[in-house]
């Protein structure tokens, strides 16, 4: 990861907690908050395609440093077993009082940077209103345009969604578009 005047991926961790009020609510929604500040920042955060959109181990272990340094803590919910089988669970993240002297250490010595991050953090978390959902569907439809390089009707995004193993409706399409477009990442053809 491209560094921000020093900081590690681990400090950009701590700053998404405190940019929404000290904690978050599950893995997909910090993975996909980071996503798109790597958008917007450049931070050089290795992504790949996933199931949920595109996932960055790198930041999965910097979730986990933070865990075992005792900066955040780590509460499971249960939600019950799909028809597969498989649990659901939800992870909830909150910063702890060490994280919190962390995050303000980070403030004193890099005020313009962790003042940027969160900037973009809390415009993110303005469009997305913690909706998981619609924010990783937008995050597919986005990693599908960059990789394509090229416009795409919303047919075209679904039907590459597909190569991913990404089932995407046109509905939701359109809500990630709107998510899209009022985070600036992308402009509606108006034709």
């Amino acid at each position: 990861m491209d560094k921000i005047k020093g900081m590690r991926l681990s400090d950009i961790v701590l700053l998404m907690l405190q940019a929404n009020g000290g904690s978050l609510r599950g893995k997909t929604l910090a993975q996909k908050r980071a996503y798109f500040l790597n958008q917007f920042l450049q931070l050089g955060i290795p992504f790949v395609p996933h199931y949920y959109g595109p996932y960055s181990a790198e930041l999965d272990y910097a979730i986990e440093r933070c865990k075992a340094l005792g900066f955040i803590e780590e509460k499971s919910m249960h939600f019950g077993v799909k028809k597969q089988g498989f649990e659901i669970r939800r992870y909830d993240y909150n910063l702890t009082p060490d994280g919190m002297e962390v995050v303000n250490n980070l403030l004193q010595r890099y005020p313009s940077e962790c003042q940027k991050i969160i900037d973009v953090l809390q415009n993110i978390s303005h469009t997305d209103k913690d909706d998981y959902m619609i924010l990783s569907i937008a995050a597919k439809a986005l990693h599908i345009l960059q990789t394509e390089g090229r416009p795409m009707t919303e047919k075209e995004i679904i039907n590459e969604a597909r190569q991913f193993g990404w089932e995407i409706s046109e509905q939701a399409i359109d809500n990630a578009a709107e998510v899209l477009v009022k985070l600036g990442l992308v402009k509606k053809d108006e034709s």
